[in-house]
């Protein structure tokens, strides 16, 4: 009874004790900062073990965070991790965007064209698509990068364009004929550089002598002239090889690699192909389908990538008129840079679409999604006057709420902004200049009425440039500054970052070359929200 008692006694003083404790304040979650600008300086330790793996560091004079030139950004379904295209480095960084740090740098490795299956058109002087393995080593150098989700896993898409460095006392790009083979790895190099051989073939003279005799052991291509599939560490899984030649050369045996300022046969074969360069994705009459831009050739292919690891052909699809000549005005759509897909409870018609800017023909085209995945034109815009070659139509950011298209013109450097409500008959609303921010626009993107734009100072484009962030119908709600010319821009998928690539290019003389760095930006701060 006596401890009875006095277990009643202790628990009821415990109790007293815990009624009477101060009230604890949970933690507060501070806000991140209205900018946050992460560099790759923090990498320079691992430079000798990533350019073994293939990371390409070669500027003139350049640490590892000055070399890295981010392109394009693409950010998981979930918002957690972002990934961006290092094109002239042949490489990914993957972002952890819950710890705003850059997680790892991937080389991408290179692609086999001696290989069955992985062949391309070397030559544009045999007048004819042929299409065949070589010793040849093809750098993917993505530009555009998209993500996607098939299972809940997420996975990318790139369009493995390639690209080659030129500046004063810097031009990395030589034709094959040009260069003094290893006799022991190419025996017959007589044979091949000859001009319908491979000796038309650009490839760099920054890699290939691999034991520093001065001669070239290995030969290496810029870009793979494909679309590839990777996992979310940067994995290859899929490449869909020579089939965009191949398919060219059956759709369009009399302008095969012709190029966007050219109709002739052959003309690219020497230099990248057919080009593809942007690449977005959408979920369709569920399939889940990758739809990539053709620079040169010009036209959109789409390809099902409902199983990552096997992307299947569906369509060709290029409006281009062939019998006119590019300039003239008359050829329809030319050099898609920016594509964007809208699903249909976003599009204006209740239907999935495809918006793609032309940056050739000074064109932005709207496309119907079919639920098999075939395009099917609705309406074009054209810049007026026409602008041949000069970026009229670059970029494009779709905005739901007000219908309303935002389309980088390089032509003015503002950005349009067009009413697509009837997508058929798309119509300009307005001009935006950006004179007064200092610059250019280089890139747009719209969430929730929010329209971000990329600005490049152009009075100095190794310095910093700004985002500036407008209303539906142009009025500024904000502006921040972020790094050396930042290019493309993407929202998260809650509205709440934009991220900017900040490339990051060195001046013509290679005097000054300014870190890349990609910028994160709070949407709400930024806006007063």
């Amino acid at each position: 009874m006596r401890n009875a008692l006095l277990l009643t006694l202790t628990a009821a003083l415990l109790a007293g004790c815990t009624s009477h404790a101060p009230q604890q304040t949970p933690p507060q979650t501070p806000p991140p900062p209205r900018a946050q600008t992460l560099d790759f300086s923090g990498f320079e330790g691992q430079k000798a073990a990533l350019t073994t793996a293939g990371l390409r560091v070669f500027g003139k004079n350049a640490t590892l965070a000055q070399d890295l030139e981010p392109e394009y950004i693409a950010v998981a379904p979930d918002g957690k991790t972002a990934w961006v295209s290092l094109q002239e480095n042949n490489a990914l960084a993957i972002l952890d965007l819950e710890a705003r740090r850059v997680r790892q740098i991937v080389p991408l490795g290179f692609k086999d064209h001696s290989l069955p299956g992985q062949g391309l058109d070397a030559s544009d002087k045999d007048a004819q698509a042929n299409i065949r393995n070589w010793p040849v080593l093809g750098m993917y150098m993505p530009d555009g990068i998209a993500a996607f989700s098939v299972g809940g896993q997420t996975y990318l898409v790139s369009a493995n364009e390639g690209d080659a460095r030129e500046y004063d006392g810097l031009e990395e790009e030589t034709r094959v004929s040009r260069l003094r083979l290893d006799p022991t790895a190419f025996p017959n190099a007589a044979e091949l550089q000859k001009e319908t051989q491979l000796g038309r073939l650009n490839v760099t003279n920054t890699l290939g002598d691999t034991d520093g005799d001065g001669d070239f052991d290995r030969l290496y291509a810029f870009g793979a002239r494909s679309l590839s599939v990777w996992d979310a560490s940067g994995r290859l899984l899929a490449d869909t090889g020579d089939l965009l030649e191949r398919k060219m050369a059956e759709l369009l045996p009399a302008h095969f690699n012709a190029d966007h300022g050219s109709n002739t046969l052959d003309n690219r074969s020497d230099n990248k192909g057919p080009e593809p360069e942007g690449v977005t994705v959408g979920v369709v009459g569920g399939k889940t389908l990758a739809f990539l831009g053709l620079e040169r050739a010009s036209g959109i292919v789409v390809l099902d990538v409902s199983d990552p690891r096997a992307p299947k052909f569906v369509q060709y699809f290029n409006p281009r008129d062939f019998t006119q000549a590019p300039e003239s005005g008359n050829a329809g759509d030319l050099g898609p840079e920016g594509l964007l897909f809208v699903p249909a409870t976003d599009s204006p018609n209740g239907q999935p679409m495809l918006v793609v800017g032309n940056e050739v023909s000074g064109s932005t085209t709207l496309y119907r999604v079919q639920d098999s995945g075939q395009l099917s034109m609705l309406g074009r815009y054209q810049v007026s006057p026409f602008a041949f070659d000069e970026g009229a139509a670059e970029i494009p950011a779709y905005d739901a709420g007000s219908r309303r298209v935002f389309v980088v013109n390089g032509a003015t450097g503002g950005l349009d902004v067009l009413d697509v409500s009837d997508p058929t008959r798309p119509t300009l609303v307005k001009s935006l200049s950006l004179a007064a921010y200092g610059g250019s626009a280089n890139s747009v993107a719209a969430r929730g009425g929010v329209i971000a734009v990329a600005v490049q100072n152009d009075a100095d484009k190794q310095a910093n440039g700004r985002v500036v962030f407008f209303d539906k119908d142009g009025r500024e709600l904000g502006q921040e500054g972020v790094g050396a010319l930042p290019d493309m821009l993407t929202f998260t998928p809650d509205g709440k970052t934009v991220l900017v690539a900040n490339e990051g290019e060195p001046s013509s003389d290679y005097t000054r070359d300014p870190v890349g760095s990609v910028t994160l930006l709070d949407v709400a701060q930024i806006i007063g929200k």
